[in-house]
């Protein structure tokens, strides 16, 4: 696997990896991902493949940019969505919402889809320059590094005999979890499924400030 560095040539490079079906490896504000097109369904299925990964788990689909959330998921509380965004987004926490999105393959047919938006400016340039929208997963064989963060060095170990390129962040990442998920229900609660950097209490203290609580 060849690790890149961020510049012109390199982004045209991972392009056209990716629009030929292949998956790449991407930094994230957590961990290293598998990343692909979101309607490349050659991508998908190597990424599953490589994952050893049961097709019935949907994969996580970012964006650059936090505000295209409503081009892919809804719900009945917008104003606690929004919320959500302006407080947390970009960052390390994923947002499970209704799917309205084209992307049915990549997320199994599931009626919610799982939207994230990170800090990483080396993952947001390279995903303004797809146009706007990625499909992710952790990189790493399914089950084997459940309490571990995916480093670049996780990421050569378990991918790197599969995966031609690793995108290298730029800065060092300070997470020591995987990204938070969350789910926002439509009675005006939210509940957490997944408990990151990112803390039940310091969502709690946000939603607490606009009358909105979590779930327990």
């Amino acid at each position: 696997m060849k690790i890149l560095e961020l510049n012109q040539e390199n982004l045209e490079i991972l392009k056209s990896k990716l629009n030929a079906g292949y998956p790449i490896i991407v930094p994230t504000d957590t961990n290293y991902n598998l990343c692909c097109l979101p309607d490349n369904r050659m991508a998908i299925n190597r990424i599953f493949e490589y994952k050893i990964r049961p097709k019935n788990k949907p994969l996580s689909i970012f964006m650059s940019n936090p505000n295209d959330w409503e081009k892919y998921g809804k719900t009945s509380q917008t104003n606690l969505m929004k919320l959500l965004v302006d407080e947390f987004w970009p960052g390390a926490l994923n947002i499970v919402v209704e799917n309205i999105s084209p992307f049915h393959y990549a997320i199994n047919d599931s009626s919610t889809i799982s939207l994230g938006c990170v800090q990483n400016e080396v993952f947001r340039e390279l995903v303004e320059y797809l146009g706007g929208v990625v499909a992710l997963t952790s990189a790493n064989i399914s089950g084997t590094a459940d309490d571990l963060l995916i480093t670049e060095e996780v990421a050569d170990e378990h991918m790197g005999d599969k995966v031609d390129y690793l995108l290298k962040s730029n800065v060092e990442s300070l997470a020591t979890k995987s990204s938070t998920i969350i789910k926002v229900n439509d009675i005006g609660t939210v509940t957490v499924l997944r408990e990151g950097d990112i803390s039940k209490k310091e969502i709690q203290n946000v939603l607490q400030k606009e009358g909105y609580v979590i779930e327990k």
